[in-house]
């Protein structure tokens, strides 16, 4: 993911980049190939997808935590096999999207979905068959990894010092560039509306990323334009791209 946002930002580009949400909303379901295809057709320029472990440690793409929503099962994804998920939900192994993104260069931002107090061991388990995956298929520079759970983040790069992540921060805080330099960390994830063109700037200067997450509200959208993010996502990236268009001929 590095090389794309430092070509974006030595580029000057006055948009920020748009990231597919779950790959898209579409006819097709979320988070599968076909949605991801449908997302970076759409003019995405990354896709956000949710990597989860199954109970046989099958690293996949799986927003929700609990089944219950989208399937019969009841339960977290860490409790059934792949193939029991499977059988209700179209659901792709990691391993399959990487080596699609491969072949089709495509860039990921892997949230790692988590619940602490019930997720924490199943996400430890994940990140080495993670790791295995993204560099077997030789996408380090393709991806980074983000989340809430600050101390999986941080083994992971114990696991591999040079796969990239991301911080997601859901509040203001009083030194967001030290939080970064203390993780080591790439990318500075908050609601746009939770940060001002300062905050965005001294992020900026000290080297690093600032995403703001996931947008709908074209007021967000259009503040975050205003502060100057590397980044967000939107469920319809062609939506997205067509308001940043419209924002930017506001101030022509």
């Amino acid at each position: 993911m590095r090389k794309l946002l430092e070509k974006h930002r030595l580029s000057h580009e006055p948009f920020p980049l748009i990231g597919g949400h779950r790959g898209c909303s579409c006819q097709f379901a979320e988070n599968t190939i076909k949605a991801m295809e449908e997302g970076i057709r759409q003019g995405a320029s990354y896709l956000e997808i949710d990597i989860q472990l199954t109970k046989d440690k099958m690293p996949v793409v799986y927003h929700d935590m609990e089944l219950g929503n989208k399937t019969p099962l009841h339960g977290y994804v860490h409790e059934y096999t792949y193939e029991q998920i499977k059988e209700h939900w179209p659901v792709e192994k990691l391993e399959d999207v990487i080596g699609w993104g491969r072949r089709n260069d495509v860039f990921f931002a892997l949230e790692l979905k988590c619940e602490p107090a019930y997720t924490h061991e199943a996400n430890i388990e994940l990140l080495g068959l993670m790791d295995d995956i993204v560099k077997g298929n030789g996408m380090l520079g393709n991806v980074e990894a983000f989340g809430i759970d600050y101390t999986v983040l941080r083994e992971l790069k114990k696991i591999d010092k040079d796969f990239e992540i991301g911080l997601i921060v859901p509040t203001v805080l009083s030194d967001p560039v030290g939080l970064m330099r203390d993780y080591d960390a790439m990318v500075y994830l908050a609601y746009s509306y939770l940060m001002d063109e300062k905050e965005v700037f001294e992020l900026k200067k000290a080297g690093y990323y600032v995403s703001g997450a996931i947008l709908r509200d074209e007021r967000y959208m259009h503040h975050a334009f205003d502060i100057s993010v590397d980044m967000f996502e939107h469920d319809e990236p062609a939506k997205a791209l067509k308001a940043l268009s419209s924002f930017q001929s506001s101030v022509l």
